[in-house]
């Protein structure tokens, strides 16, 4: 009687425990990055998306994604990309999701999230990029994943990712501006600098740099005074992006450090191109 009593049950309890695994959101012990879970039976159907509304408002339920949405934010969100990609430190293939919401407000821009997830549904890192990319840094290797962050008023930089025990490790070590699309008294051009590839100190492992110009749409004096207006010949100019007072070529070079595995800056760029008068 009681062997036939706990047959009947070890079914239940397994079913039960299996289902537990599948939905209780926890921090993994190993690894801190792995948060939460998305249910596996929304990722089963890849590559396919069969309720995109649904899909939405699971991926904001399971990893806290805080949108404040209005009636025209949910007329045209969208999921941008659901697709499976292999980073640089790792063989194992990840769900790579990027949300589009279109509009909101300067504080929240770009109103995007990026997700990269486990192939069990953990998340990895919940990133908030204007825009990414696959790059292919070393030859006949997994590409690293770049990121271009970008503030509502047009400031930003870079991010360059490879993989390190499930978690997304940011490698690129430049504290420097490489987007620069705010008027204020200079910008980029193009906006975001364009990233090179190169071996440039001969040492057989590609490094990266930031190429394009500084366009100056003001002037300074030496006491730091930014003026956008002067007068030569009696004509007065105006400066502007379609007037600039100057453009220099910009090349940013981060040197790949074999020991650390990161890109550092090959020098100070912030003295080499001062731009006092």
């Amino acid at each position: 009687m009681k062997k036939t009593l706990l047959s009947s049950l070890l079914p239940l309890l397994i079913l039960n425990c299996t289902h537990k695994k599948e939905n209780v959101q926890q921090v993994n012990k190993e690894n801190p990055n792995l948060l939460m879970s998305i249910p596996l039976k929304y990722l089963a159907d890849y590559p396919a998306i069969k309720d995109s509304s649904l899909f939405i408002r699971n991926l904001q339920q399971a990893f806290n994604l805080h949108v404040h949405e209005s009636p025209a934010q949910q007329e045209s969100e969208k999921i941008m990309a659901f697709k499976k990609v292999k980073i640089y430190g790792s063989d194992e293939e990840y769900y790579f999701i990027e949300y589009d919401w279109k509009t909101g407000s300067n504080a929240e821009y770009p109103w995007k999230n990026q997700l990269l997830l486990t192939q069990e549904g953990k998340l990895v890192k919940k990133l908030s990029a204007a825009r990414y990319q696959f790059v292919s840094i070393f030859p006949k290797q997994n590409p690293h994943l770049l990121t271009t962050l970008v503030t509502g008023h047009g400031n930003g930089g870079h991010e360059i990712y490879r993989l390190t025990a499930d978690s997304l490790e940011d490698i690129y070590g430049g504290d420097v501006r490489t987007y620069d699309a705010h008027e204020d008294n200079k910008v980029y051009e193009p906006h975001e600098l364009q990233l090179k590839i190169k071996d440039y100190n001969n040492d057989g492992f590609n490094d990266i740099a930031f190429v394009g110009k500084l366009v100056l749409i003001q002037r300074r004096t030496p006491d730091g005074f930014w003026y956008n207006n002067t007068t030569i010949d009696g004509r007065e100019i105006k400066y502007s992006v379609d007037n600039p007072y100057k453009k220099i070529p910009v090349e940013y070079i981060f040197l790949y450090d074999q020991k650390t595995g990161h890109f550092k800056p090959k020098g100070d760029y912030r003295e080499k191109y001062k731009i006092d008068e």
